[in-house]
């Protein structure tokens, strides 16, 4: 597929992204059914994991091959990943209406949150420097194919 100027871009797909799954996150911690509770865990859980595996695969490769400083920043991103699948296997185990859930879930949108402006104020100024706008319409393309195709993994 050819690209146009109307296609998003890598950041604006990503960007988009992070905002539903602050949605999420925000309808889960204010969630008072156990079973709702449990069903919209599942949906951040999914939505996570796709998202993670899509920016580590497409995202945050071409960061990693560009330079020393993109390898260190891609280096950084994937270890908020993994802190965050940490907490994610936590609430895996737990009920929602576990005496602890609603402080797992405030410390899981915490790391969330502040990946998100780590993402969103360093790591894509760093991509916009050495990739232009086609390119980033054609990591956009890559990553929501890739991302399409992702079956989420249950958290360990």
């Amino acid at each position: 597929m050819i690209e146009t100027a109307q296609d998003p871009t890598i950041y604006q797909v990503i960007r988009d992204q992070h905002r539903a799954i602050s949605e999420l996150l925000a309808q889960l911690s204010r969630e008072q059914d156990v079973a709702r509770g449990q069903q919209l865990f599942t949906r951040v859980r999914d939505a996570l994991d796709r998202h993670a595996r899509a920016e580590e695969a497409v995202f945050y490769d071409v960061l990693a091959q560009h330079d020393a400083e993109g390898k260190k920043l891609a280096r950084d991103a994937e270890s908020d990943h993994s802190d965050i699948r940490r907490r994610l296997a936590e609430l895996e185990v737990m009920r929602a209406d576990d005496d602890a859930w609603g402080s797992r879930i405030e410390a899981l949108t915490e790391n969330v949150t502040q990946h998100v402006e780590f993402e969103e104020n360093t790591i894509f100024p760093a991509m916009e420097a050495f990739i232009d706008d086609d390119q980033a319409r054609t990591l956009a393309e890559t990553f929501e194919a890739l991302e399409s195709r992702v079956e989420p993994e249950a958290a360990a």
